[in-house]
């Protein structure tokens, strides 16, 4: 399928996605009903997760966990604004061919995307921390013979970490990095399960693998500037385009700042996603969100 034809669909889904609750509801009945149903009613009590099948926008067959992955088993996409541009971005710039590294892979949607769009030419590195995150990871991308998928928590310690595992609902902030329970009232009643985990230094593994990414996306809950001095030598002797979240009002915000300005120092210049896939410039960041009145973005650093 054309890319041209996946904007068109993804179109379609953040209408509906931006919709009320009635449109959404008409769309797929059974399954809104079925999703909602069991986030508001069944897993309050229960505190566990559901598996379920869904199909992407870029059709791929995914297996997810509810409640987490909602918005995937709902529209076959992540529908928050900030992922909708990535998507568009992404789609804009890996090419066939093109190696992606995926770090925070969670259960793959944007591997499968990038599995996709980089063609069988191509090359995805999906790293995942968590081992009951990383089985479903493995599941979803064994069908393409383009992804390999990795259990290691990149950071710039080649070393067992001790890593934080969440309850299903809050499976997307597991984490090298605990929150702060005053910027996460949600810590108290959920604690996390802490696990050890293999450390990887970037560095050591794109030597070893001799493969120079053109595009890096990071999202690891707080962990970020670990990650980024993992792979300093890769950055400074390359010009990768590296996708980082960022948030504001939360315990990671320190870190954030801290990754950005470690990639300052390497030579990287923010770069904003605008709603169309392209980049804009952006000297502050937190005073670029606060204007458009958002809490979380995904935010591009390129020479």
């Amino acid at each position: 399928m054309s890319t041209k034809n996946l904007e068109k669909r993804l179109e379609k889904i953040e209408r509906l996605a931006r919709g009320n609750v009635l449109s959404r509801l008409l769309n797929n009945p059974m399954r809104y009903a079925d999703a909602i149903s069991y986030w508001r009613l069944f897993y309050p009590f229960t505190k566990r997760g559901r598996y379920a099948n869904a199909r992407t926008f870029f059709d791929a067959d995914m297996q997810v966990v509810l409640p987490s992955a909602t918005e995937i088993y709902l529209f076959g996409a992540k529908t928050h604004d900030s992922e909708i541009r990535l998507a568009r971005f992404l789609m804009k710039n890996l090419n066939p061919g093109n190696t992606f590294c995926d770090i925070g892979a969670h259960f793959g949607y944007f591997s499968l995307l990038a599995s996709k769009l980089v063609g069988e030419a191509g090359y995805v590195l999906s790293f995942e921390a968590s081992l009951s995150t990383f089985g479903i990871l493995k599941k979803n991308t064994a069908p393409y013979q383009n992804v390999l998928p990795l259990h290691r928590a990149a950071s710039n310690e080649a070393k067992n970490l001790v890593f934080n595992e969440f309850p299903p609902l809050f499976s997307e902030y597991n984490s090298l990095i605990l929150p702060k329970i005053e910027n996460a009232a949600w810590l108290k009643n959920n604690p996390p399960q802490r696990v050890e985990v293999a450390g990887i230094r970037l560095d050591d593994y794109f030597d070893e693998k001799k493969t120079k990414p053109e595009i890096v996306k990071i999202d690891v809950e707080g962990a970020e500037p670990q990650v980024l001095q993992g792979m300093s030598k890769f950055l400074l002797e390359n010009s990768p385009i590296v996708v980082m979240e960022y948030l504001i009002s939360s315990s990671q915000n320190e870190a954030h700042r801290k990754s950005i300005d470690i990639a300052k120092g390497l030579g990287f210049k923010v770069f904003r996603i605008e709603n169309d896939g392209s980049l804009m410039s952006c000297s502050d960041v937190e005073a670029n969100m606060n204007e458009l009145g958002l809490d979380s973005d995904n935010i591009v650093l390129k020479k």
